[in-house]
């Protein structure tokens, strides 16, 4: 009985010891919230501590300088500080055709490129969301990270010692030159010229400066072609058409004046659809041009005017043009009949008024020759032999005779009343059609093209009267 209640007793007292016991529990339970609270903000107020520094992240390495922890503008200034500038000293070698130029690295402000090295350490651990920053940080912390910088260097300097290369070397590309004399052909081959691109190699040097790449570099070179090449005169060989015209050979100021037209158009290059103009080709008719003072045209009467028989020269050559089949562009006659050349197959010009033009339409190059020989203007195009060759004739039509009317009177008072001198008897004038046969070499007509249809005016008689007896009081 008495084991029954002591076992009793014992029984309360445990459940009395449980109940105190129990009670405690909340309080731990909040202390180790409480602590784990606080571990976890101290940990969060050190990483935002971390992700907010304005310092390069430490364990960063620059040309092997430690910057980590400082500013920017503090790395900055170490490196500058422990720079070795005996490199400044050497050069590199700029390589052209038969030259070298010695290019110092302090001509051109050749240095590490400090800034942007700089600005990629303050980069690191500051890119992606939080997470990958700290990632990054945390990868640095636990291997020193070393950065070479690139070497960089002032682009305007290096770009002036190019363009002075350049200069120096560039070399003017040559035209081929033909020349025909008496059906001997003459040609001196073209030279081609080139010139340093200065944008390509100023691509080809910085890969060599930025990587640190000490080969001699060997400058980039154009050739430059000619307008005019050897294979675009070469084939001038073979006589397209020819025209001759004869003159007085003692009307010395007018053979003067068609010897120094032939000088102006003689071997004169016509590449394939360039355009001929017989008023450009002659130039200003002067004295000090080379002109003398001989008979013209003007108003339909015969006076005295500079570079008086030019314009036989440029009927000499209009002839061969059409003979040539070439492709006439302008082209006018004169107002009277000429006793050098038929009517319909003359041409005038007068300075900036009016011209002769024609253009090549070959195809290919010609060579105008343009000469005098004894009493003979003589005009030959050469150019290429065609594959199917023609011959051309051209002939005249006269469809219409104009009949002057009238007298031209001239009152002279030196002449007696009644008494007359005649001055010019009357011409008639003509309206005539030009044709322009084609046929092949057995004689067979091709085709006719009607080139012109041209007008001459007739001349009145012209005559000096005396005056009458009521013109003398």
């Amino acid at each position: 009985m008495y084991m029954v209640f002591r076992r009793v007793g014992d029984l309360k007292k445990n459940l009395v010891r449980k109940k105190n016991t129990g009670a405690k529990s909340p309080n731990l339970w909040l202390f180790w919230g409480l602590l784990l609270l606080l571990a976890v903000l101290s940990v969060f107020l050190h990483l935002q501590y971390v992700l907010n520094l304005d310092t390069i992240y430490p364990n960063i390495y620059i040309d092997g300088i430690d910057v980590g922890g400082l500013h920017c503008k503090e790395a900055l200034a170490l490196l500058k500080e422990n720079i070795d500038t005996s490199y400044l000293s050497d050069y590199f070698i700029l390589s052209v055709p038969q030259k070298q130029y010695r290019i110092y690295f302090s001509d051109i402000d050749y240095k590490p490129d400090y800034d942007k090295a700089v600005e990629l350490a303050y980069s690191i651990g500051r890119t992606g969301n939080a997470f990958q920053r700290l990632s990054e940080i945390a990868k640095v912390l636990r291997k020193p990270l070393s950065i070479t910088p690139k070497m960089c260097y002032n682009i305007g300097k290096m770009e002036r010692i190019l363009e002075s290369i350049s200069r120096e070397t560039f070399k003017e590309p040559q035209n081929a030159r033909i020349e025909i004399f008496n059906g001997k052909v003459e040609i001196q081959p073209h030279a081609a010229g080139f010139f340093a691109d200065i944008d390509k190699n100023l691509m080809r040097i910085d890969n060599f400066l930025v990587n640190m790449v000490w080969d001699k570099v060997e400058l980039y070179y154009e050739e430059i072609l000619p307008d005019i090449t050897t294979q675009m005169v070469e084939r001038i060989t073979y006589k397209l058409g020819e025209f001759e015209t004869s003159f007085n050979p003692a009307n010395e100021p007018r053979v003067h004046n068609i010897k120094t037209a032939c000088s102006k158009i003689n071997q004169k290059l016509l590449l394939a659809g360039e355009e001929f103009s017989m008023d450009m080709a002659l130039g200003d008719r002067t004295e000090r041009n080379g002109y003398k003072t001989a008979k013209v045209i003007v108003n339909n009467e015969l006076v005295d005017g500079l570079g008086g028989g030019i314009c036989q020269v440029a009927s000499t050559i209009y002839n061969t043009v059409l003979l040539s089949g070439l492709e006439v562009l302008e082209r006018r006659n004169h107002t009277l009949p000429l006793s050098y050349i038929e009517m319909g197959r003359d041409a005038t010009i007068s300075q900036g008024y009016i011209d002769f033009r024609f253009r090549n339409n070959t195809g290919y190059a010609i060579l105008i020759e343009a000469k005098t020989a004894a009493n003979r203007v003589i005009v030959t195009i050469w150019g290429c032999e065609p594959e199917i060759k023609t011959f051309i004739r051209i002939r005249t039509r006269i469809v219409e005779k104009i009949e002057p009317e009238g007298i031209e009177k001239i009152t002279d008072p030196s002449l007696k009343p009644g008494e007359t001198v005649v001055i010019r008897e009357a011409k008639p004038g003509y309206k005539v059609e030009v044709y322009r046969d084609v046929m092949d070499m057995s004689g067979k007509l091709i085709k006719t093209d009607l080139i012109s249809v041209d007008t001459y005016y007739p001349q009145k008689k012209k005559i000096r009267t005396g005056l009458g007896e009521n013109e003398k009081r």
